[in-house]
């Protein structure tokens, strides 16, 4: 019995699919199955303490909350005080009396030059930023 080998271009391309196929798994295999090295850059300390406002990060330290608290403004209202305060650099919030600004530290006092904040049980006393005296504006009317 001859064996007659035919060829047609169904079968070429069914060929060229193969070895395309093969080709494929030879070069992905190896860098799927390697352990790939972490190029990720060591936080700094002062950028995962600026990030430490954050609960999530708290769930498992125990060391207290590092805070920085700038005071923008205190306003006076039928409600209550509200001191408007900027942690950690970040955008102004507001805040009323007894609320939490992080884990452990809690606004206690609300006072016209500043704010008192608890912390651990020491209470820490953030003043309020003067803006300096304008300078004096001519006349703009006649003598």
């Amino acid at each position: 019995m001859a064996f007659a080998q035919r060829f047609s271009p169904a079968h070429g391309v069914q060929l060229v699919a193969l070895f395309a196929a093969l080709a494929g798994v030879a070069v992905w295999t190896p860098l799927l199955l390697t352990s790939a090295e972490s190029h990720t850059p060591q936080a700094a300390p002062q950028a995962l303490a600026a990030r430490s406002d954050n609960p999530a990060l708290q769930w498992f330290a125990s060391a207290p909350t590092t805070l920085q608290v700038k005071v923008s403004g205190v306003l006076a209202g039928a409600r209550g005080a509200v001191a408007i305060l900027s942690l950690n650099d970040g955008p102004p919030r507001s805040f009323l009396l007894g609320e939490r600004l992080g884990p452990g530290v809690r606004l206690t006092a609300i006072e016209g030059d500043g704010v008192e904040i608890e912390r651990a049980g020491e209470t820490l006393r953030v003043h309020l930023d003067k803006l300096p005296d304008a300078p004096p504006l001519p006349l703009l009317t006649r003598p």
